[in-house]
C-alpha cells in the first residue's frame, strides 16, 4: 500500500509516510446437521469450470477482458501482504518493530487461504512474493545474491494456494517500511540506489534511467521468475498458480516525471515478457491515475507488453482536500472504460473495505455491487486481509492503537487499525467488530458474483482447531478458519466426552479455564462455520495419557 495518487496522493504522502460453566453432558454428540440449501462453496473457485480445470490453466487476456481455459474470467480476493515475508511493508509500531521480519509458518499459510476461499476469493496479490529486497530474510538480501531461505518458505506458499485452488500475484517491487535501505522512504527498489551510491534525493529519477539500476531490476525479474519450486517441479514463470506479476506498487509516484516511467515500464515490461511467455504483466505506476483518479496515460495504453492496468482506490485520500468528487467511483469506472476501449484490461488492485474509506456498510456494498456490474473491471482485491496466529487468538493488528486518529477515521497514519480484516470481527481503533464481520460478509458476497456463482454458496465447513496448552486447566487452541466460537469438550478417567463450554469461547478470549480443573481429563475443541455447522475436533490433550481419538469420535456434531 502507498497512497500516492497525483494531487491527492502528494498531500497523502506527507501524512501516511472467557470462563463458562459447563452444558448438560453429551455422549456421544450429535452427527453434525446437513449445511443450508445453497450450493457447496467448496466445489471450484469458479462457477463454470471444475477445480482442475481452474488449478491447471493459465490465466490469459483476450483484448479487454481475461479468460481461464477459455471461459471469461473475472475475479476478487485478498491482498495478504505478509505470505512471502512478515513485517516488511507495514510501517514498524510496538507491535512490529523494525527489524522483526520474518517468514510466516504453514499453519498461518493454511489459515488465509482457508479463509480467503471461505470469502470466495479466486486470486490473492502478495508483495513480498517477490518485492524483498535488502534484509538478510529478503530474497534479494545483498545486490545480485538471492537467498534459498527465502525461496523455500516461498515455495511452500505457492504449493499450497495450488492446493486450495487459488490463484497469486507476485510482485517485483514494494513497499519496505520493515526493512528501509539508508535514507530511504521504504521502498525496496531504493536498495539499488543505496547498493549503487546513488543519492536517496536522485534515486526516483535515476533507477528508471540508469541502464546499471534498470539491469539490476531485471536480474532480480529474472531471478524470482526462474526459480525451480521443487514441491511443483516447475519455474514460477510456467506455474498456472500465478496469475501474474505486478511491476511495483504505485511506482513513480514520488516525483518520477511521466515520460520517464512511461519509458521505464516499456522496457520492463518487454522484458519481462522476454522471459515469461505464460502470464500476465500488470501494472501498479502512477501513470494509472494521472493527476487523479479517473485518468489512464494515454501513451502507458499503447505499451504492449502491459496486460493489466490498476488502482489503489482509497476513498478517503479525498478528506484531505475535501472535495469528494476527485475520489468518487464513477472515476474507477471511468478508467475501466478508457482501458477497454485500448485493448486492455483494468483491476483495482487494492481498495479500502472499512469505515474510513466507506462510513456505512451500504456504502460499501454500494461500491461493490457496482463492480459487479461493470464488465471492464476485471478485478479486485481489497487490503488486508489477517490470519489467525500461531498459538492463539489472531495475528496483531498491525499498529499502535494511538497511531489512529479518531474513530472511524485514521488518516493521520497508514496503520493495520483501519484497514486490517478479521474475517469473524475484531475491535480495533477504527472498526467494531460486527461491523468488521458484516462488511467480511459483502466481501464474500463480492466474490461469488465475480467468480460467476447466482446464488450465494453456503459457508464452508471449518477445520479442526489445535489446542497448543492446557497448563492449570486453562485450554488455549490454535484457531479453526471461519469459526466465530468454539465448544470445548472434557473427557475423563473412562467417561463419555462431556460439553463442558458450549460456544463460550472465541479467538479474543485469552483461553478458556475449566472450573473443575483438579479433576485429570483430556479436551477437545470443535469450532462453528456461519450456518452453525460444527466441524470435526481438534486432537485430545489434556493432563493425563489421552487416548487418539476414535474415527466416531472425530465424526461433525451440532451442540444442542
Amino acid at each position: 500500500m502507498r497512497l500516492r495518487i497525483g494531487p491527492i496522493g502528494a498531500v497523502a504522502a506527507l501524512v501516511l509516510m472467557g470462563a463458562a460453566a459447563p452444558t448438560q453432558a453429551q455422549s456421544p454428540p450429535a452427527q453434525a446437521q446437513s449445511a443450508p440449501t445453497r450450493q457447496n462453496a467448496s466445489a471450484s473457485p469458479m462457477a463454470d469450470l471444475t477445480a482442475a480445470q481452474y488449478r491447471d490453466n493459465f490465466v490469459k487476456r483476450a483484448g479487454s477482458h481475461l479468460t481461464v481455459a477459455g471461459h471469461e474470467f473475472r475475479f476478487s480476493g485478498a491482498n495478504v501482504e505478509w505470505l512471502g515475508l512478515k513485517n516488511y511493508g507495514p510501517q514498524p509500531s510496538s507491535i512490529l518493530p523494525l527489524g522483526s521480519t520474518h517468514y510466516p509458518t504453514k499453519y498461518e499459510i493454511d489459515d488465509v487461504f482457508t479463509t480467503a476461499r471461505e470469502m470466495g476469493a479466486t486470486v490473492i496479490r502478495a508483495q513480498t512474493l517477490g518485492d524483498t529486497i535488502g534484509c538478510p530474510q529478503c530474497l534479494e538480501p545483498q545486490l545480485g545474491q538471492f537467498n534459498p531461505k527465502a525461496f523455500a518458505s516461498m515455495d511452500l506458499v505457492v504449493a499450497e494456494a495450488r492446493k486450495y485452488g487459488i490463484k497469486l500475484i507476485g510482485q517485483f517491487d514494494g513497499d519496505a517500511n520493515g526493512a528501509p535501505p539508508p535514507n530511504g522512504i521504504g521502498i525496496s527498489h531504493q536498495w539499488y540506489c543505496s547498493w549503487r551510491g546513488v543519492p536517496m534525493a536522485e534515486c526516483e529519477q535515476t533507477f528508471f534511467t540508469d541502464p546499471l539500476l534498470i539491469t539490476d531490476f531485471e536480474n532480480h525479474m529474472r531471478s524470482v521468475l526462474n526459480h525451480v519450486n521443487p514441491y511443483t517441479g516447475l519455474a514460477y514463470k510456467d506455474d498456472p498458480t500465478f496469475a501474474g506479476w505486478a511491476d511495483g506498487n504505485v511506482v513513480g509516484a514520488v516525483g518520477t516525471p511521466v515520460p520517464v516511467l512511461r519509458s521505464w515500464l516499456g522496457t520492463i515490461s518487454h522484458y519481462f515478457r522476454s522471459v515469461d511467455r505464460h502470464q500476465l504483466f500488470i501494472d501498479i505506476s502512477a501513470l494509472d491515475a494521472v493527476g487523479d483518479y479517473g485518468t489512464i496515460d494515454p501513451g502507458a495504453l499503447l505499451i504492449p507488453d502491459v496486460d493489466v492496468y490498476s488502482i489503489e482506490y482509497y476513498p478517503f485520500v479525498c478528506s484531505f482536500i475535501n472535495d469528494p468528487s476527485r475520489c468518487a467511483p464513477e472515476l474507477v469506472h471511468q478508467e475501466g472504460v478508457q482501458a477497454a476501449a485500448a485493448g486492455k484490461t483494468f483491476a483495482v488492485i487494492e481498495f479500502g473495505w472499512d469505515r474510513t474509506n466507506f462510513p456505512s456498510a451500504a456504502e460499501l456494498d454500494q461500491y461493490l455491487t457496482g463492480v459487479d456490474a461493470d464488465p471492464n473491471i476485471v478485478g479486485d482485491n481489497y487490503w488486508e486481509l489477517l490470519s489467525h496466529a500461531n498459538g492463539h487468538g489472531w495475528q496483531p493488528v498491525p499498529a499502535d492503537a494511538s497511531h489512529c486518529g479518531p474513530p472511524p477515521n485514521c488518516p493521520a497514519s497508514d496503520d493495520g487499525n483501519w484497514w486490517a480484516l478479521y474475517y469473524t470481527g475484531v475491535d480495533s481503533t477504527s472498526n467494531t467488530a460486527p461491523d468488521m464481520a458484516d462488511r467480511a460478509q459483502l466481501l464474500r458476497a463480492h466474490g461469488y458474483r465475480m467468480s460467476g456463482y447466482a446464488t450465494l454458496p453456503a459457508h464452508n465447513p471449518v477445520p479442526a482447531p489445535t489446542i497448543t496448552s492446557t497448563t492449570a486447566g486453562t485450554v488455549v487452541f490454535q484457531g479453526a478458519a471461519g469459526s466465530r466460537s468454539y465448544t470445548i469438550q472434557k473427557q475423563t478417567s473412562r467417561s463419555a466426552w462431556t460439553t463442558v463450554c458450549n460456544n463460550c469461547v472465541t479467538d479474543t478470549s485469552p483461553g478458556w479455564h475449566d472450573p473443575n480443573a483438579a479433576q485429570p481429563g483430556c479436551y477437545r475443541v470443535f469450532g462453528e462455520n456461519l450456518d452453525g455447522v460444527t466441524g470435526p475436533p481438534s486432537p485430545p490433550a489434556g493432563n493425563r495419557g489421552c487416548r487418539q481419538t476414535r474415527s466416531a469420535d472425530t465424526e461433525p456434531f451440532r451442540v444442542r
